[in-house]
């Protein structure tokens, strides 16, 4: 049974995500990377907004040249996204699998290695 009040929220969610994503898209101007901004380097995360508004344009290389590490674990990422909000909105706890924990312990070593490199490089 979907809880009503948790569906609200999701929704809520959603569409400050999507007004974000019009916002930027049409304005071209985005939140800053704070660590960029004080560390003068480029986080693992530099590239996620450029990323998804490719995507939104259908521009599959552009994507991958954006960010290569979550355009190639998007389909993870949205398969552990999705589960993670149905169990919300079902309001049950949300266990993983031994190949979703690893998946993710993966994708979060491959992060870092990414931001390392990307800098020195």
């Amino acid at each position: 049974m979907i809880d009503h009040r948790r569906l609200g929220k999701v929704g809520l969610a959603a569409f400050i995500l999507v007004g974000y994503y019009g916002f930027v898209r049409y304005t071209g101007t985005g939140i800053p990377c704070l660590f960029r901004f004080v560390f003068h380097l480029k986080c693992p995360g530099c590239g996620i907004t450029h990323m998804l508004l490719a995507l939104g344009r259908g521009d599959f290389q552009g994507a991958f040249y954006s960010h290569p590490v979550l355009f190639c674990f998007s389909p993870f990422l949205g398969w552990i996204l999705l589960k993670y909000l149905g169990n919300y909105l079902c309001s049950r706890k949300t266990i993983l699998k031994k190949w979703e924990s690893a998946g993710l312990t993966a994708l979060l070593a491959v992060l870092v290695l990414f931001g390392i490199l990307r800098n020195i490089l």
